[in-house]
């Protein structure tokens, strides 16, 4: 599941798509890494500090405006979790929790780091994302179920 909207900086207009952990921007794709108030892109890194409409790159004040971004529930992405079963295609959940939303379905073509599953634990809801390219062979849950820790959610081909 995509989520879009324009960021406006300094005077320039982006078109920016988030699918899981992957940012489309006017087309180009990119896969930021965030380690605490880093963040590397392209292999270079930037220290980013963001305060309600400007953020802070490497130390330069940036005013932004977005559109069509507004507040959502608190997601945290996570990525598959280690488990015995976590190969040959297999997503399972990280934690113990409930199942929130189950957002594919068998036959669904996905990308590496598009969103599955939201599952919530200790109040908190998380992001499951996609480890790899491919189609959804089989969903194991549905919302409202409550899951274990390394449980299967999802089978990707």
């Amino acid at each position: 599941m995509a989520r879009t909207f324009t960021l406006r900086l300094d005077g320039t207009e982006f078109e920016v798509e988030q699918r899981g952990r992957a940012l489309l921007i006017n087309g180009k794709r990119f896969e930021p890494k965030i380690s605490g108030d880093t963040v590397t892109v392209e292999g270079t890194s930037h220290k980013v500090e963001i305060d309600k409409s400007r953020a802070f790159v490497d130390g330069i004040l940036y005013p932004f405006e977005t559109e069509g971004l507004e507040a959502k529930k608190s997601y945290r992405s996570v990525q598959m979790a280690p488990g015995p079963q976590s190969g040959d295609g297999l997503v399972t959940a990280i934690m113990p929790g409930l199942i929130i939303k189950v957002l594919v379905s068998a036959g669904d073509k996905i990308s590496s780091g598009d969103v599955l599953v939201i599952l919530e634990a200790m109040k908190m809801e998380s992001e499951v994302c996609s480890p790899k390219d491919g189609v959804v062979k089989e969903t194991h849950v549905k919302a409202g179920d409550n899951v274990a820790q390394n449980q299967i959610l999802v089978t990707i081909e």
